[in-house]
């Protein structure tokens, strides 16, 4: 794509919501717009108090539930755009973009995040989207882009997926390795955040909210009890949302309140620090809902070895036993087994801290990302 082409954006959220989805868009449309094309990215509107951003629009919904909003308006936007890349799931804008695609003739991306998951009615809206109206939007659709290949065999998408089929392509999630990178360990920051000198820190970065229920943070707090470590350890969980409560009153009825410390809502520039400083980030998600874990790149960038679930996608960010270790999905005890290895092995855990590092500048730079994505278009 030598010329400069009109590229459109589409997803359910984006920043300054805290979400991997969202972030996601928001670094396409940085990178895209660095190599010389013209990005407009359009969102829904949940609030009075989202932020003008250029290049942003963000539509009324007709009706909104949580994260998902119904934005038929979108259609007409789409008029004058070369490409327009959906980032899936977005239910309440997936009819815009396929009735757009079918009018206008633009090169469609579909770029699959994630599976959708719910129970109740929820789920009932879930499974007629997957049933009736994914398949007409993958075969409408140019490009088809999946974050790793476990993931597109395993997840809703593999009926659909042919490796030998070109418009069906692998593009990893990445990370800014300028911002995200190894380094010495800030004590004064250690300090304010109350921490001991001698104590290990065991990480876990995630919303909080229901939106993310599926981080399985509450089988992180149960495998504290289980731990066994000669070093003194805290784990330290970051994100906010109204599920927070729960998991304190939970750490409290479980006796190891003193164990864990909440930060809340942070930066990124805290969150490279708490990267630098931990000994593993632990991401222990339940269900197909996470299928890549962005927060498992940033870590190994920073030289934290990960912990996480053994599912699709999930387990094939890094190297199992090289730069870090799968746990068994909602066993909270094979997760404590696998924290107490890292906390009882520093040579192990130096040697998985580099692996980690190496990986990423090798397979996550964003750079290589979307210089891959720009080929792609």
């Amino acid at each position: 794509m030598s010329t400069s082409k009109k590229i459109a954006i589409i997803t359910a959220v984006y920043p300054p919501y805290k979400g991997g989805i969202g972030n996601i868009a928001f670094q396409r449309a940085h990178l895209l717009a660095k190599r010389g094309q013209t990005v407009t990215v359009f969102t829904p509107q949940y609030n009075s108090k989202s932020l003008p951003l250029e290049g942003v629009f963000y539509l009324k919904p007709l009706l909104k539930y949580g994260n998902a909003a119904y934005i038929p308006q979108l259609c007409k936007k789409l008029k004058n755009f070369d490409i327009v890349i959906l980032e899936y799931p977005f239910f309440g804008g997936m009819r815009a973009v396929y009735s757009a695609k079918k009018k206008y003739g633009f090169k469609l991306v579909l770029n699959y995040n994630m599976d959708t998951v719910a129970s109740g009615l929820k789920g009932l809206v879930f499974k007629y989207v997957k049933k009736y109206f994914l398949p007409k939007i993958i075969h409408i659709a140019d490009l088809v882009l999946a974050s790793s290949r476990d993931y597109a065999k395993y997840s809703d998408l593999g009926k659909y997926w042919r490796d030998n089929d070109n418009k069906f392509q692998i593009l990893a999630n990445g990370v800014d390795i300028n911002k995200f990178k190894p380094s010495s360990i800030d004590e004064e920051f250690r300090k304010n955040l109350n921490i001991n000198i001698n104590e290990k820190i065991i990480l876990f970065v995630g919303g909080l909210d229901k939106a993310h229920y599926f981080k399985g943070v509450e089988y992180l707090i149960k495998a504290i009890k289980y731990i066994l470590s000669s070093n003194k350890f805290k784990v330290v969980i970051v994100g906010h949302g109204e599920l927070q409560k729960q998991y304190r009153e939970l750490s409290k009825k479980l006796g190891i309140k003193d164990k864990v410390f909440f930060t809340g809502g942070i930066g990124d520039d805290y969150l490279v620090k708490l990267y630098q400083m931990a000994e593993a980030t632990v991401l222990p998600s339940i269900d197909q809902s996470e299928a890549f874990g962005v927060v498992l790149v940033e870590s190994m960038a920073c030289g934290a070895p990960v912990i996480a679930s053994n599912l699709p996608g999930v387990r094939s960010v890094f190297e199992d036993n090289i730069s870090g270790l799968v746990s068994k999905v909602g066993n909270e005890k094979d997760l404590a087994e696998k924290i107490s290895f890292i906390l009882n092995n520093s040579e192990k855990q130096k040697q998985m801290s580099q692996k980690g590092i190496s990986l990423v500048k090798e397979k996550y730079d964003w750079n290589i990302i979307a210089d891959k994505l720009m080929k792609l278009l």
